[in-house]
């Protein structure tokens, strides 16, 4: 029975960490994410003391393998690895692993950018359109026509009464 050591990790996202998996092999048919942490199992199918959220279960890591887990915590995923496993899923693995988390995260993080950049902009449109709104009603009731000239991004509103 191979002793359980556990390796720290500046993993944080849960997302990225299955992204990342996915890229060293491990696609997200055979990672089992859970809520709250289940206990991994040994090479010889006994359930273990260690535990995980996201794990890769042995028939997915190697013959006599024993369960690959990653435990979450407040400063990280900690990858759970036994002993045995350490010397393929060790730290030159999870130096590899970083590496792919680390740019699914760059990607993560322009994606969500791009996405408040739009959601401004939407709200600035909406904001434009609202007080445009607002001077056509207002021009109305005053007795005003509105003429709306388009510049590119710019909107040019010119205030016209006719008098007799």
């Amino acid at each position: 029975m191979s002793a359980y050591i556990t390796l720290l990790t500046p993993m944080v996202d849960t997302e990225c960490l299955l992204e990342a998996l996915a890229d060293v092999s491990f696609g997200r048919d055979v990672v089992e994410v859970h809520a709250q942490p289940v206990p991994l199992v040994g090479f010889e199918g006994q359930k273990r003391a260690q535990q995980a959220e996201i794990v890769i279960r042995k028939q997915h890591v190697g013959a006599s393998s024993n369960d690959l887990g990653f435990l979450h915590t407040p400063t990280g995923y900690q990858l759970v690895v036994s002993d045995y496993d350490q010397r393929r899923y060790g730290p030159q693995w999870l130096q590899q692993l970083n590496g792919c988390y680390q740019e699914h995260v760059r990607n993560k993080q322009e994606r969500l950018a791009e996405a408040e950049r739009q959601r401004m902009e939407e709200q600035r449109r909406q904001a434009v359109e609202a007080q445009r709104q607002a001077i056509h009603e207002k021009a109305k009731k005053l007795g005003y026509r509105v003429q709306e000239t388009r510049e590119g991004e710019k909107l040019r509103l010119v205030l016209v009464k006719r008098v007799y």
